[in-house]
C-alpha cells in the first residue's frame, strides 16, 4: 500500500474524479490506512492553498471535489443561430416547443401515469434518425421491457434494435459521454430515498455533460402535484417539463415556444392509455382543472 505524498495526491486530484470523491478513494484507494492522518492533512493544504485544486464538499465529512484548473471563454457568435435538435415527441409536443441541443425534457409522472409508455414512445419515434441511447434502472425486468415495446403495433421495431439500452441505477451522468444523441433515462429516483433535494442536482450534472445531445428524463411525483420529488429545484435545468397523472398531461413549463405567439405553458391533454402501457389514444385538449 502506498504512503500519503503531496505530488501524487494532488497530480490524482487534478485528472482521475470528474466529481465528488471521498479522501480515502484518493490514488485509487491504494493509501496505507496508517497514513490516513498524514492524508487528511494533505487534503486540507490542498483545499487551502493560494490555487487550490479541491474543495470539501460539506455535505458530508470527508468528501471533497475537484476545482478546474481554468474554463475556456465560449464562442457563442460563431453558431448556428436557432438550431434545433430535430426530437420527435408523443402528444405533437413540437407543435408547440422548440428544442435546443444541450438541452434536459423532464417527465413528471405520479405511479401508473404513463410516464415510462411516454419515453418508450419517444424512443420508438426517433430512433431510425436519431442516435438513441436508454438509460434504464430495469423496473420490472427486462422480459416486461420486451413485451411493452413490442406492443406498440403501430410502430416496427427492428432486431437487432437500433438503439442502446444499459442497466444504470444512479449516477447516470456518468454514462453520458457520445455527441449528437438522444438520451432517454427511466428513472432518477432519490439517491437514499428520501434526499430528494440531490434529484435536481442530478439533472444538472446530466445537463452539463451533454454534447449537442439531448436528455429526456423521468421523474416521480406525488399525484396531483405539477413537480416531482424535489420539487423547484427539477423545474430549473428542464428546457421542457411535462407532468403526466393517470389520463392527463400538462406542459409545465416550456422555455422557449415554437410559434412566439402562442406560449404552451399550462396547455394540457386528456387521454386513454392501453393496457400495455405503450400507447396513446384519445387524445384531446384539456381545459379543466381537476
Amino acid at each position: 500500500m502506498a504512503t500519503a505524498k503531496r505530488f501524487d495526491i494532488e497530480q490524482w486530484i487534478k485528472v482521475v474524479p470528474t466529481g465528488e470523491f471521498h479522501y480515502k478513494e484518493v490514488l485509487d484507494g491504494q493509501i496505507d490506512s496508517a497514513s490516513y492522518g498524514r492524508l487528511r492533512r494533505i487534503m486540507w493544504d490542498l483545499c487551502h492553498a493560494p490555487e487550490p485544486v479541491c474543495e470539501p464538499v460539506g455535505r458530508r465529512d470527508g468528501y471533497y471535489r475537484p476545482i478546474p484548473d481554468a474554463v475556456l471563454p465560449v464562442d457563442w457568435q460563431d453558431v448556428e443561430a436557432k438550431k434545433d435538435f430535430p426530437v420527435v415527441l408523443p402528444f405533437d409536443l413540437r407543435k408547440y416547443v422548440f428544442i435546443y441541443p444541450n438541452t434536459a425534457i423532464v417527465i413528471a409522472g405520479s405511479k401508473s401515469s404513463g410516464k415510462t409508455g411516454f419515453l418508450y414512445r419517444t424512443i420508438v419515434l426517433n430512433m431510425l434518425s436519431i442516435n438513441t441511447i436508454l438509460l434504464s434502472n430495469m423496473e420490472g425486468g427486462k422480459e416486461q421491457m420486451h413485451d411493452r415495446f413490442y406492443a406498440m403495433t403501430d410502430i416496427q421495431i427492428p432486431k437487432p434494435a437500433p438503439f442502446m439500452t444499459y442497466p444504470v441505477y444512479d449516477n447516470f451522468h456518468d454514462y453520458i459521454k457520445k455527441p449528437n444523441t438522444l438520451y432517454v433515462i427511466d428513472y432518477i429516483d432519490a439517491p437514499e430515498g428520501t434526499d430528494f433535494y440531490m434529484i435536481g442536482a442530478a439533472i444538472t450534472k446530466i445537463r452539463k455533460k451533454l454534447q449537442d445531445s439531448v436528455a429526456v428524463i423521468s421523474l416521480q411525483k406525488p399525484y396531483g402535484r405539477d413537480t416531482a420529488f424535489g420539487g423547484e429545484q427539477t423545474l430549473k435545468d428542464a428546457a421542457l417539463y411535462i407532468a403526466m397523472d393517470s389520463g392527463k398531461l400538462k406542459i409545465v413549463d416550456a422555455k422557449v415556444p415554437a410559434d412566439k405567439k402562442l406560449h404552451p405553458k399550462n396547455m394540457q391533454w386528456k387521454f386513454k392509455y392501453d393496457e400495455e402501457g405503450t400507447k396513446f389514444t384519445n387524445i384531446e385538449p384539456y381545459y379543466g382543472s381537476d
